[in-house]
């Protein structure tokens, strides 16, 4: 079991709590057997009305702490990154589970690679479905897969919280249930992201999960944060590139007038424009700033 010399804690692991008396218990147990025995919890109860604070305050272990927060989620979120005394920021759902190797695995990598701002990794579902889900791994082709999808699976984000706190990194308002989505997205803008090839989470899955619930609400703000990150890329592609005239003055006034007709919709508009800055990138017409 690798426990720090230090003063400071190694990790803090967030979990936000909302009526989760069915898993929570569970969920707090798969991190307490972690390897890596230098972390506090922060279960952060968004206003729950069933019996999870019970539930959490019954643990003795001094590394659970309970944090009571009015029913705001992104609110809570950002009070979690604000109060975590860790080097580093795990992340976890209140109804899914760590593996036990998951924070020492995440924690050497990271201190072995120190450009790297976050790491996430695979996870395994089991309920309503069971299968391996995996992610891109290098930056790069993490950052282009945004423009299609979210490729950084929130139960298995490991984050450097003091990039956060010097970039006033924060969960943004506006995009309902895929807040997570878009801090990805913002971080990729001024970090390196990478994802470790093992599974790191059990991935809950069940009727009235979360991202079943919302998922109109969720897809919508999904194709929000795509749009932006189609606006990144093309705001890297060189001054001096050929292509660059063809783009600002043609290609994209015609793609706004088409798109406003209704001539495409996002789950062909965003392929074609993933097709279109991986070319670029590979052309060498994008530089990252």
């Amino acid at each position: 079991m690798l426990v720090s010399d230090k003063s400071k804690t190694l990790v803090s692991v967030l979990i936000p709590v909302y009526n989760s008396e069915k898993f929570i218990r569970e969920t707090v147990d798969s991190v307490l057997g972690q390897t890596l025995a230098d972390f506090e919890i922060l279960l952060l109860d968004d206003g729950s009305a069933d019996k999870s604070s019970e539930i959490i305050k019954s643990y003795t272990d001094i590394r659970v702490k309970y944090v009571s927060c009015t029913h705001d989620f992104i609110k809570t979120l950002n009070h979690g990154i604000y109060i975590a005394k860790g080097k580093y920021i795990a992340l976890l759902d209140h109804d899914d589970l760590m593996l036990p190797h998951r924070l020492k695995v995440q924690y050497e990598y990271m201190e072995d690679n120190p450009n790297i701002v976050v790491c996430g990794g695979y996870m395994y579902s089991f309920g309503m479905y069971s299968r391996l889900m995996k992610a891109p791994l290098t930056h790069l082709d993490i950052i282009k897969t945004m423009i299609i999808h979210c490729p950084m699976m929130n139960p298995t984000g490991f984050i450097r919280r003091d990039v956060l706190i010097e970039h006033n990194l924060r969960y943004s308002y506006g995009y309902s249930f895929a807040a997570d989505y878009k801090l990805w997205s913002d971080i990729a803008q001024i970090g390196e992201i990478a994802n470790i090839p093992e599974v790191f989470t059990l991935y809950r899955t069940y009727p009235e999960q979360t991202s079943i619930k919302y998922l109109a609400e969720s897809e919508e703000a999904a194709g929000r944060i795509r749009l932006e990150m189609v606006e990144y890329f093309i705001s890297l592609v060189k001054e001096d590139s050929k292509y660059y005239p063809v783009l600002m003055n043609r290609f994209l006034p015609a793609l706004d007038e088409l798109g406003e007709e209704g001539f495409f919709s996002s789950n062909t508009l965003f392929p074609f424009m993933h097709e279109l800055i991986s070319g670029l990138l590979e052309r060498g017409d994008i530089v990252f700033k």
